[in-house]
């Protein structure tokens, strides 16, 4: 096939995507419940969209449990259990083990720094299913961006008893201005220590990343993360999968070029979740606006409001949109990502597609490198 016909092809498999997330917004199927178990976090990262602290707020047991038994019915959702940093809740392993016991299957996501022997042999007694660690650079790069002296060493030290446990962690990182230059460095270190998933995003305009505008990455170096993520996919000596995460439509050339799948929001149609203080969300990275939030499971059937709520992410939120009116791209991409979307002006705060069609910053030394469309062969 020729470049233009598998662009074709490509453009054609996103219509039958964005066909199908339109059939969700009518027929929504529940995928993955989210529960932030706690607000509360022992490090003070500069990118945290939730702009956790040390305090904060927290769900009872009884709190997921009433969750779950209205969701107990063929077939079960995923369960994700996080923060704040979910291990900092006093009933953490309880709550962990009551999800197992009422069969539904469940991870984390963690900084790992409360990780130790023994909590990773709880985790896998727990039932843990999947576990994704953040390290986003070296040794001084994370600590930095962590804002906790140490943070890189409790953290690694947490992967490891993961592995030693006989778990399978993935590793996040989270690339902005200051370690763009330390993926492979980073990399290096990820393949010595044996592991065999990496995500990779970008820091998004919100939370506390929005008082650090420095971190925020140029158009030129957003295609350079990815095609750096491409260039490791399809290396045959790359022993570990690389992957960028479901943030953003990137367009019918990257897309399927840099993960999986094409791009879906899942937020209010795949995705749903459950705040400390009790509120129901769409995705926990969705803006926490009040007229976002669809209920409280203190007054309200979680259940019923997945069914009868989410009307904001159920509809087509580009239709009154100035900004998204008029791209040709508009119906594959769908508004991009909710958790990016300006609810109030109605556009996007980061639109994947203008980031891969920008212009080269010219402030910048290089280039980002050309991504093709399609892998030389071997």
């Amino acid at each position: 096939m020729t470049d233009g016909e598998i662009l074709a092809l490509k453009r054609r498999q996103l219509a039958q995507m964005a066909a199908h997330r339109d059939a969700l917004r009518e027929h929504p199927v529940l995928h993955w419940v989210f529960f932030e178990l706690t607000s509360r976090c022992n490090l003070a990262c500069a990118h945290c969209g939730s702009s956790c602290t040390g305090r904060g707020e927290s769900l009872t047991r009884e709190d997921v449990r009433g969750v779950l038994a209205g969701l107990a019915e063929e077939p079960r959702p995923l369960v994700c259990l996080t923060g704040g940093e979910p291990l900092m809740h006093p009933d953490f392993f309880p709550i962990a083990r009551m999800v197992t016991d009422m069969g539904f299957l469940w991870g984390i996501t963690t900084n790992a720094t409360l990780i130790d022997a023994e909590a990773a042999r709880r985790l896998r007694e727990a039932g843990l299913g999947t576990v994704s660690v953040s390290l986003d650079g070296p040794a001084a790069s994370h600590d930095a961006l962590r804002r906790r002296s140490g943070a890189w060493d409790a953290a690694v030290r947490g992967l490891r008893c993961l592995r030693d446990a006989g778990l399978d962690p993935q590793v996040t990182t989270v690339v902005h201005r200051g370690n763009l230059a330390q993926l492979e460095e980073l990399y290096s270190f990820l393949t010595a220590e044996g592991i065999r998933s990496w995500r990779i995003i970008n820091v998004e305009p919100m939370g506390r990343a929005c008082e650090s505008e420095d971190l925020l990455l140029t158009p030129a170096e957003f295609r350079a993360v990815l095609a750096y993520i491409r260039e490791k996919r399809f290396d045959h000596d790359c022993p570990m999968e690389v992957t960028y995460g479901c943030s953003h439509y990137l367009g019918a050339a990257a897309e399927r070029m840099v993960r999986d799948r094409y791009f879906l929001c899942g937020a209010g149609i795949h995705v749903a979740s459950v705040r400390a203080n009790g509120d129901i969300c769409a995705c926990l990275d969705v803006a926490n606006l009040p007229e976002l939030v669809q209920g409280n499971i203190h007054r309200d059937s979680f259940r019923q409001v997945w069914r009868d709520g989410f009307r904001a992410f159920r509809e087509d939120r580009t239709a009154q949109s100035d900004t998204c009116r008029g791209c040709p791209d508009r119906q594959l991409c769908g508004g991009d990502a909710a958790h990016t979307w300006d609810w109030h002006r109605r556009e996007p705060l980061l639109c994947g597609l203008r980031m891969m069609e920008a212009p080269e910053d010219a402030s910048l030394a290089g280039e980002a490198p050309e991504m093709p469309l399609f892998p030389e062969k071997p």
